[in-house]
């Protein structure tokens, strides 16, 4: 990019990050007329809570660090949120092994003890390894919000999911009681979903049974009021790497090049743009929906070289679109499905 178009981008990304360090949930003014009276105050969680869901090694936890480094301007975490939110080798598997939280933002409030703005937190998952009905049965008990911080999240070995009546059996018999929380709601619960994905695979979701896992699991979530499940593509890095190696190959101008008609940087939003219509069409989800981004890597890459404008940006737009879901999915539930919904889902909005 341009030095001026770096400005400009530098300066959205610094209006979103006031936006976000300044966000309640559903704070935003509401229509006045008579029908929309206040939602009630203790009704609202503290924080805005956002579940990340994906395949085992698909960049789950790299994103979460994205999202704190990009709205902290840092190019570290904090020790206990390095604790958390362990980035593994994909190699390594399963990666991520609980249902753990780590807080973006906290939350602030003024000298009377008054809050002035929500939390953000992000709650990691164990990826998805077998794409069966156990798997998708842990990912509803963690939206019903049954399931505690920082615990295992894994299924009584001597049930089968696979039948459909288990599905109707209570949690309790299902999983180790220890792991639920005993009373859940709108406190406990996700209030947004992200789904993510290697973006660098050759298909996305990866095969047809993968995809089948993941169209499910987001009609799931939709019917439990979700409506507008995010999915983020990562690893654009890949993705140039690989459109790199085959261009040199086939004898092709190298990526770096410019000036030619063969403009890398259009030849690599092309790429992308396949990729982003391909998942829309395979998983259901709406063109804005889907995002591709590449994280902060520890110990290397953007980090070590410093801000990455770009990176930033997309990482606190994406950051910005949950909590608006959040917002929307806390006042839905909150009003019981009453007429007025629409109106206040789209007045909670970031201030």
């Amino acid at each position: 990019m341009s030095s001026s178009m770096i400005a400009i981008v530098e300066s959205q990304v610094e209006d979103m990050r006031k936006s976000l360090n300044r966000f309640r949930v559903c704070a935003s003014s509401l229509p006045k007329d008579d029908a929309a009276a206040p939602l009630p105050q203790a009704a609202l969680p503290p924080h805005a809570d956002i579940l990340v869901f994906g395949p085992s090694g698909s960049g789950k936890s790299s994103l979460i660090r994205t999202f704190y480094m990009a709205l902290h301007k840092t190019q570290q975490v904090p020790p206990d949120f390095a604790e958390r939110i362990i980035v593994k080798d994909t190699a390594m598997n399963e990666g991520t092994l609980k249902y753990v939280s780590a807080v973006i933002k906290p939350a602030t409030v003024d000298h009377r003890g008054n809050s002035t703005s929500s939390a953000i937190m992000c709650h990691d998952t164990r990826g998805q390894i077998w794409m069966d009905e156990r798997e998708q049965k842990q990912l509803g008990v963690m939206l019903d919000g049954s399931v505690k911080d920082n615990v295992l999240v894994q299924q009584r070995n001597y049930r089968y999911a696979r039948l459909l009546w288990e599905f109707w059996r209570k949690d309790t018999e299902l999983f180790p009681p220890e792991i639920l929380v005993r009373r859940n709601g709108i406190q406990t619960k996700p209030h947004a979903i992200l789904f993510v994905f290697d973006g660098s695979m050759e298909e996305i979701p990866d095969g047809e049974e993968e995809t089948r896992f993941y169209r499910e699991i987001i009609q799931m979530t939709k019917a439990k009021g979700y409506q507008h499940p995010q999915v983020v593509l990562t690893r654009i890095d890949r993705v140039e790497e690989s459109l790199c190696r085959t261009s040199q190959e086939a004898g092709a101008p190298p990526l770096s090049s410019t000036g030619s008609s063969g403009d890398p940087s259009l030849r690599l939003r092309q790429v992308l743009d396949r990729k982003i219509e391909d998942v829309v069409a395979k998983l259901d989800v709406a063109r804005n929906a889907v995002h591709f981004i590449e994280n902060y890597h520890s110990g290397g890459g953007s980090v070590a070289e410093g801000r990455n404008a770009s990176v930033d940006f997309h990482a606190l737009k994406i950051l910005a679109q949950c909590c608006q879901h959040a917002d929307a999915f806390v006042a839905q539930s909150i009003e019981g499905g009453s007429g007025g919904n629409a109106a206040r889902a789209s007045g909670c909005m970031l201030q």
